[in-house]
C-alpha cells in the first residue's frame, strides 16, 4: 500500500481560549482565557494556509476575536505581537472560520533583522467585550507537501 501524497494537518485542536483536557505534555486539564499567550509547535509563517476557529453556544451580545502573533527571536525571547485576522461571532452563537496563509504574515519591522523565518510561534486570541462560557478559540495549521 502506497501513502497517499496530502498536507499533514499540524497543531489540530490547538486551544487558544476555552477549556482543553490533558495532554501527553500536560497531565491536568487547563482553561485558557483571553489575552493568555500560548507558544504553538508549529511555526505559522511556514504553513501555506491555517485556520482560526471561533465558537460559542451563545452570549448576550456578539463578540468579537482578533487573533496576535509574534516571533520567537534570536535569543529565544518573544517578540512584538502582531494582529493577523479577527472573526465575529453573533449573539446566537455559532461557529466562523477564518483562513490565513502564513506566509503573507509580516513581522513587526523591530523584529525583522532578530528573527530567523520561519518564526511566529507565539499566538494569543482577544476576545471583546467579554468572554461566553463555553466558548472555545483555536488554531490549525497546514504544512506544504
Amino acid at each position: 500500500m502506497t501513502r497517499l501524497k496530502a498536507n499533514s494537518l499540524l497543531d489540530a485542536a490547538t486551544v487558544l481560549v476555552g477549556w482543553t483536557n490533558r495532554s501527553a505534555t500536560r497531565d491536568t486539564e487547563k482553561v485558557f482565557t483571553s489575552g493568555e499567550v500560548v507558544k504553538l509547535n508549529t511555526k505559522l509563517d511556514a504553513a501555506s494556509r491555517f485556520s482560526l476557529l471561533a465558537s460559542h453556544p451563545g452570549h448576550s451580545a456578539a463578540v468579537t476575536v482578533v487573533l496576535h502573533l509574534a516571533p520567537e527571536l534570536r535569543d529565544g525571547t518573544m517578540g512584538t505581537f502582531v494582529p493577523v485576522a479577527t472573526v465575529a461571532v453573533p449573539a446566537e452563537g455559532g461557529r466562523v472560520e477564518a483562513y490565513i496563509s502564513g506566509h503573507d504574515i509580516l513581522l513587526d519591522t523591530a523584529d525583522v533583522d532578530n528573527a530567523d523565518l520561519p518564526a511566529l510561534c507565539f499566538a494569543k486570541a482577544v476576545v471583546t467585550p467579554s468572554t461566553p462560557e463555553g466558548m472555545v478559540v483555536g488554531l490549525t495549521a497546514t504544512l506544504p507537501a
